[in-house]
Formats: C-alpha cells, sequence, structure tokens
C-alpha cells in the first residue's frame, strides 16, 4: 500500500486540515473536510475511517477523476491482524507467525512453513488490533491523481443540535442565554471543526433512535454570524468546536436582556403564569426549550418555535397558584335547527395581596356573534375572543357574556 500524503487516523478520531461540520435539527449534518488520499496501486485510493452512518448517496469530493466507487467495511478484532505477525500460544507452546488466516483456527506463516492451529490459547501482537468499525471509502481513478488530498462532501446521520435557552428573570427583565448542544454519535469525532448551526425545518434523512451520552461543557464565545440560507437561518460559530461522541455544549448567543411582562391567562380550568416579551436580541431564536430561573428557584420551562426578530414569544411556565377560575354556563337556547344562543360566565378569585389582570380567553364555534358581554373584548381570530378582566386583591371578579352560534 502506497500513502499520498499523511492521514492522522486512529480508533474513531478524526483529524483534518480543514474540517466544516454544518448541523441540523433534523439529526444529520453536512459534512466538508480536507482528507489526504492513500493509495493501493496507482489508479486506486482509499480513505478510511468515514462515519458509521454516512449516506452513500450523498458522497461527493473535488480534486480527482473518478470511475467508479464502494464503500467498504473494515475487519473487527484478530480479522484485523490479518497479515500481520502474531504470536500465538498453544497446547503450552509458542508459535510467531503472519497471520495468514482465521478459518476454522489459526493459520500461520513462520519460517518453517505454514501452521495450522486449530484450537489455541492467546494470541499476542505489537499491533493494535482495529476495534471500532469505520468504512472506507474505496476509489478506482481514471489516471495517477496529481494532487495528494482532495476535498470530501457527505451527509450523515446521528450528528444533530438543539437549541436551549437559560433565562433569569427579575422585575419585568428577562436575562436570556442562548446554548447550542450538539450531538454526535456517528463514529467518529471531529476536533477543530468550524461549525454551523442551521434553524428551520429542512426535509432530510430520520435521526434513528435515542441515546445517552455525557456533557462536555464549552466555554462562552462570542456572538455568532447569522445569515439566511434559502428558508432557514444559519449560525456559524466564530472560533473552532471539537465535536466528540456524546454531547457537546457551546453558548451561541451571549447573555441578552429583554423587556419581560408577567401575564395571567384562564385556560381550561387553571391559570397559567406566563412571561411574554419581544425578541429584541438582534437574532432571530431557533426553536427549543427556555428554562427560566429566578429569586433563587426553578420557575419553569416551555418550548418556543422559530422566532424572528421583533416576534413576540409566550413562556407558560406553570399554574397560578393563589389564582383560580370557573366557567359556569348561564344560558342555553336552541333557536332553530341550526342556530343556538348561549350564555357564560367566567369568575376568578385571587388570593394575590396586589391587584392583577387575568386574559380569559374564549373559544366560539361555527359562525357567531356576541350579542352582549359586560367588558370589552378583542377578537384574537375566527374563534378566539380575549376578555381582560382586573381582579382586586383577595377578592374577585367576573366576565359574563352571550354568543349566538349558527353551524
Amino acid at each position: 500500500m502506497r500513502y499520498l500524503g499523511f492521514l492522522v487516523l486512529s480508533f474513531g478520531i478524526l483529524a483534518s486540515a480543514t474540517t466544516q461540520v454544518t448541523l441540523y435539527q433534523g439529526g444529520f449534518a453536512y459534512v466538508e473536510e480536507e482528507r489526504a488520499l492513500v493509495l493501493e496501486g496507482d489508479k486506486v485510493a482509499v480513505i478510511e475511517g468515514l462515519p458509521t452512518t454516512v449516506i452513500p448517496g450523498s458522497l461527493t469530493w473535488d480534486g480527482i477523476e473518478v470511475l467508479k466507487w464502494q464503500l467498504v467495511t473494515p475487519n473487527l478484532g484478530l480479522e484485523s491482524l490479518v497479515g500481520k505477525e502474531v504470536l500465538v500460544s498453544y497446547a503450552g507452546r509458542t508459535a510467531r507467525g503472519i497471520l495468514v488466516s482465521l478459518q476454522g483456527g489459526i493459520l500461520l506463516q513462520t519460517e518453517e512453513g505454514y501452521l495450522f492451529i486449530p484450537q489455541y490459547e492467546s494470541v499476542l501482537s505489537p499491533n493494535k488490533p482495529n476495534l471500532v468499525e469505520l468504512p472506507a471509502l474505496k476509489l478506482y481513478l481514471s489516471a495517477v491523481p496529481e494532487s495528494e488530498k482532495l476535498t470530501l462532501r457527505y451527509l450523515a446521520r446521528e450528528l444533530s443540535w438543539e437549541a436551549s435557552y437559560l433565562g433569569t428573570y427579575s422585575e419585568g427583565t428577562l436575562s436570556l442565554r442562548g446554548v447550542a448542544i450538539l450531538r454526535n454519535r456517528c463514529g467518529v469525532d471531529f476536533h477543530g471543526a468550524q461549525v454551523n448551526l442551521i434553524a428551520g425545518e429542512v426535509f432530510g434523512p430520520k435521526q434513528a433512535g435515542a441515546f445517552r451520552a455525557e456533557a462536555l461543557a464549552l466555554a462562552a464565545a462570542p456572538a455568532p454570524e447569522v445569515s439566511p440560507v434559502a428558508e432557514y437561518y444559519r449560525y456559524a460559530l466564530p472560533r473552532t468546536v471539537d465535536i466528540p461522541q456524546g454531547e457537546t455544549m457551546v453558548e451561541y448567543l451571549p447573555k441578552t436582556q429583554v423587556e419581560t411582562e408577567e401575564v395571567y391567562r384562564f385556560a381550561y380550568g387553571s391559570i397559567l403564569f406566563i412571561l411574554k416579551f419581544t425578541n429584541t436580541t438582534g437574532l432571530p431564536l431557533p426553536a427549543g426549550t427556555v428554562r427560566v430561573f429566578g429569586e433563587g428557584a426553578f420557575l419553569g420551562e416551555a418550548a418556543i418555535g422559530h422566532t424572528p426578530v421583533d416576534k413576540q414569544v409566550e413562556l407558560s411556565l406553570g399554574v397560578a397558584f393563589d389564582l383560580t377560575g370557573e366557567r359556569i354556563q348561564t344560558e342555553y337556547v336552541r333557536l332553530a335547527k341550526d342556530r343556538y344562543r348561549e350564555g357564560y360566565r367566567i369568575v376568578i378569585r385571587s388570593a394575590k395581596e396586589k391587584p392583577v389582570t387575568v386574559e380569559v380567553i374564549e373559544e366560539m364555534r361555527g359562525e357567531w356573534r356576541i350579542l352582549y358581554s359586560s367588558l370589552p373584548y378583542e377578537v384574537l381570530d375566527a374563534h378566539r375572543v380575549l376578555f381582560r378582566l382586573p381582579v382586586p386583591p383577595k377578592g374577585e371578579a367576573a366576565v359574563e357574556y352571550t354568543v349566538e352560534y349558527t353551524y
């Protein structure tokens, strides 16, 4: 086997002069890296140590003309020592030679000839066996390559990222920090990679199964460079990142303060505690989980969708302890075959020491019109209206309305 250049590859650890890893939230990644060529003869080149989850149909390269190619799975354990010198212990004796075959036992090529050992006790080798099943790319070339390297590109599953946010809330201000969780179980580690994070719903290969891994925290980084890519956003991290097997966390949104409003909302018999803010961070926020802390306690968590700049965000963190609500039907009349009149009274009771305003959102059905309302209301959409109900300290308040439906 002849080498062009020097390939640094050892048991699942991938080193490359220039590596770009673009991670998607759907469980896959696009990798572009510079790789050295290993020649088997004049017109057959091999690139070893590809991820076990590489998608064969996505492989492309620059720098050489290829007639055909194939992915090859390497031998593992003792099979990877075939062709190398070993010392075999058997029946109280030892024999040294080149391992030729493992079919039905061990076949050695010794100085005296070939020795077949059907049963053996141990095998000693100065060479470390291959313990990681990493595929290799074999390229059949039209001519001897002029360059010692090529640029390889591919998609791989089990490489992805997830957005996570840590928030600290105090007196109308939420300090928000964005953390990217980089997940890797593709079989190889990437060192010193330029990492891009793609936010958006991209149709691609599905992620297979869940996994558990240890987490490695990285130092906080400056804000990424954000740019649109087709219908998505790309976050280019300003520093190179190591992506070992497991989970790695890196900050991509430095701590930013946003003005926040406390909202109480009556829904399905409970009154939710909600933090509402406008995305004034200067960056679009990828979909993820927001965990909020305040006053030395965990206040709750909520999921957000992909949020452009200046769009409003609502975080439903939990149920208010000292606010309760009740919805009472006060009227039901069938006016015609497909027309009804209904009346409702929503009562909110408070044990708080201060006055609050509770949002009451009511669902409407069919074609509707409100005939009477004790409070002004806002039409949110074709099937929802919003009442804002002031509630006094340690007291109660109610809103009543009558609606007519046509189905």
